[in-house]
Parts: structure tokens; sequence; C-alpha cells
């Protein structure tokens, strides 16, 4: 007998065949209710039919969504994080980082970002209008991490993903901020009635007037700070911060002249009045902010 007849032609499944199975065992665990979106692989669920303006590639949207693989390996569902926030050009809007204006011009993302596929084309074509909801299971091969997966995020290779994503119209931002800030005020078992709200949407409550120098925006301050992100994490603090108001963000610049040397003041500021919707490099896009400041010196310039 020749050794050779005994050997087997090892098949292996495509990618394809891999995305769809471990979608179907998915859809079939969890007893999804969720339509097949054309031949792309990927189902989707209308969970609150948008009632915005209409969606398009070119527009500027606040984006917020939760993600885990199929597989529970992989998963992001704090809201507030800045893997679940996202405000830039739908058309660049791939789901991870790195995503967004800059790889707009990064030849490795090109073809992605060309091509109408992936979780851009599900809202785009399924959700349609903002201010809605949508749930998608997207096959590995539509993500920008593909077969191999990301070892620096977590995630495992052949990842195809659930993602339930809402997309906020821009004149629902304010609304959809206020609420974040007073479940904030509530989970953090402070009472509405004790603060002051501004025009701006800031909302601060004084607990120490203090009877020392008064604080212009040009002070320059001595303080004590803590700031804490909607999700009540301690995001930053310092006993003592030497601080130029002029250069801190809109928030500081409304409320702390409100107080003297040795006062206190918390405030829970919109995004607008702080790092914007776009945010920075460790602030999440439209983050509303706590902070708990005591001012300890204030030198003011003549």
């Amino acid at each position: 007998m020749s050794l050779f007849a005994a050997c087997k032609k090892q098949e292996y499944q495509s990618i394809e065949e891999l995305d769809a199975v471990s979608i179907d065992s998915y859809i079939r665990a969890n007893n999804l209710t969720v339509q097949p979106l054309g031949n792309s692989g990927m189902y989707y669920q209308i969970l609150e039919e948008g009632k915005g303006n209409d969606i398009d590639y070119t527009g500027r949207y606040a984006l917020v969504y939760t993600v885990r693989s199929l597989d529970g390996v992989y998963s992001v569902t704090d809201t507030f994080a800045s893997a679940s926030r996202y405000f830039d050009y739908l058309g660049y809007f791939l789901g991870a980082a790195p995503q967004g204006t800059a790889i707009s011009t990064s030849p490795a993302y090109q073809q992605q970002i060309e091509r109408e596929e992936g979780l851009k084309m599900a809202i785009r074509s399924m959700l349609k209008k903002t201010d809605g909801q949508i749930r998608v299971l997207i096959p590995s091969r539509l993500l920008p991490y593909g077969r191999n997966g990301n070892t620096d995020l977590g995630i495992p290779s052949n990842a195809s993903m659930d993602y339930v994503i809402r997309v906020i119209d821009s004149a629902s931002m304010p609304a959809y901020e206020d609420l974040s800030i007073r479940k904030r005020m509530q989970a953090a078992g402070l009472d509405t009635a004790d603060f002051t709200k501004t025009e701006t949407g800031i909302y601060y409550q004084i607990t120490e007037q203090g009877d020392g120098n008064p604080i212009t925006v040009d002070s320059t301050i001595t303080c004590s700070y803590k700031l804490h992100l909607m999700n009540g994490t301690e995001f930053q603090s310092a006993d003592s911060a030497t601080v130029l108001i002029s250069n801190t963000v809109n928030a500081w610049k409304e409320v702390l002249p409100k107080i003297n040397q040795g006062g206190t003041v918390r405030f829970l500021t919109p995004s607008t009045q702080a790092y914007g919707y776009s945010g920075s490099s460790s602030i999440a896009p439209f983050s509303a902010l706590d902070f708990e400041i005591s001012v300890r010196k204030t030198e003011n310039d003549d």
C-alpha cells in the first residue's frame, strides 16, 4: 500500500465561510430577530426608528455604540468610553480605531473608506435618519482588523462583531448631554435643586464662597480639583495645581469667577463648554464632565 494513498487533502474554510457560520450560530443561540443586509454578510435590526434628518456619508454625526465579539472575548459596553464614541464624517466610520478624518489620507485605509460597505453602509441605507438606533452583526472581513484581529485592542482573530449604534442629531445634542448630566447627578446622590443651571447648560453648586481675592478670567489660581466622567470614573485629580484660567475650558472661565479665593465649587458641564463634540487626545468625543474645585490662592493680573 502506498503511503501517499492514506493522505487526504486538508480543506480549509474561507473567511467568508467562517464568518457565516459564526454569525448564524450567534443568531440562533441568542434568538435574534435580524434581517440580512443584501449579500453583504451583515444582519441588522432597527431598534429605534430614526426621527431626525437624513443620514449621508458626508455628514458629521455623533455616534454612541456598544460592541462585542460574537464569542464574547472582546466587549465594550461603557458608552462614555472613547472606544464607544465617534464624532466625524460617517464615511470615515469603521467601528474601531483608527478611524475618522485621521485616516482619510492614509493609503492603508483608502479601500475601506472608498468602498460602500460595512457599518457606515448599514447606518446610511437601513437606519436612514438620525436620532435612531440600529443593531448590526458584521463579519470580520468587513472590519478594519480583518481576519487577524488586533492584539493591542484585545480583539481575537476572525472576530465578527455585534454593534448597537445610536446616531444623535446635532439638534438633539443639548438634550442628550443634559440627560447625561442629570443621570450622573442622580448616580452621585446629588439633588438638582441644589444646583444652578446657566444659559450654557452648566450645573454648578457653590459650597464655599470664599472671602479672599476675587477670581477673574485673567487670574492664576492654585487649586485642588477632581474631574469625573459621566460614568463616575475619576479621570484626573490634583492636590495643588497652578492654573491660568484664561488657558482653561470655557466652563472654568464661566464658573470660577463666581467664587473667591478660599471658595469651593462643583459643576457639571456639557461638552460644548469643555472639549467640544470632537473631544481631545484623552477626552472622548462629546463628553460632559464633572469638576470639583477648591481655590487656595489667587493672583490677579493688573
